[in-house]
């Protein structure tokens, strides 16, 4: 069985007034990938003091958002500034979101920063490049444009070097980018729709990360409508699988001669 390691820095819960959990981050993912054979999944987040050793027994790591900024100098952003280096130089696959893919971009050499237009938010036209449509992570996905989740207010402002562009927004060109097949970021949310970006943004208000949200997000929060893209991490997940398989196989003295 190939193993993935989801890491989530967000760790997000909402909880009703009897104190049950009616959504959380790891619910997205979970919703996401249950139903892949041939797989095992570890979650865990940031703090998990035996997070590097982790991934370097699993055979892919996804990498999800969250409320901080990767462009900060922090112990938090260090640690995972370490996880990526550990799957850039074992070849790891690693699929990185939001944040996730804010910090490989730093990683990779890009400029990451606050955008200066603001915050992107709601479910903008995603415009997938010709490199996109030949990039594993689109496989299945019809058309050249799709809709997903948003909400950030850093950006990968360039391209980093040795990086394919897969997909832009108006808003965002660098929305989302690939280092040799190895390294995948994506600046939306595949693994929301548009029910958990708003129980997101509720959990943003109830853990006190936003005092208030403004009206003007409410209302694009409100009038967000689109699906979960889960084939994305689906393919991914796919795609470690046979890795993995590829790895036992000449481990075993079984590839071609």
């Amino acid at each position: 069985m190939a193993k993935i390691l989801i890491v989530d820095p967000l760790d997000l819960f909402l909880k009703s007034e009897d104190g049950s959990v009616i959504w959380s981050s790891r619910s997205c993912f979970e919703a996401c990938l249950r139903e892949v054979e041939g797989l095992v999944f570890e979650y865990t987040t940031p703090k998990d003091g035996d997070l590097c050793r982790r991934a370097l027994r699993a055979d892919g790591v996804i990498l999800g958002g969250s409320e901080a900024s990767a462009w900060e100098d922090t112990v938090f952003n260090d640690n995972l500034l370490d996880l990526i280096a550990i799957c850039k130089n074992n070849e790891i696959p690693l699929f990185a979101i939001c944040y996730g893919a804010q910090l490989l971009g730093r990683a990779l050499g890009a400029h990451v920063s606050r955008h200066p237009d603001g915050i992107e938010l709601g479910a903008p036209a995603i415009r997938i490049s010709e490199k996109g449509k030949q990039h594993f992570a689109f496989d299945g996905v019809e058309g050249g444009c799709i809709w997903s989740v948003e909400t950030h207010s850093d950006a990968v402002m360039t391209l980093p070097p040795d990086c394919e562009l897969l997909a832009s927004t108006a808003h965002t060109p660098v929305q989302a980018y690939a280092y040799k097949d190895l390294l995948t970021g994506v600046q939306f949310h595949p693994e929301m729709n548009s029910d958990d970006l708003r129980y997101l943004w509720q959990a943003f208000e109830g853990s006190g990360y936003v005092d208030e949200v403004p009206l003007s997000y409410r209302q694009r929060i409100h009038a967000c409508e689109c699906e979960r893209l889960g084939l994305m991490l689906q393919n991914f997940a796919k795609r470690v699988r046979a890795g993995s398989r590829l790895k036992s196989r000449s481990s075993l003295g079984l590839g071609r001669s």
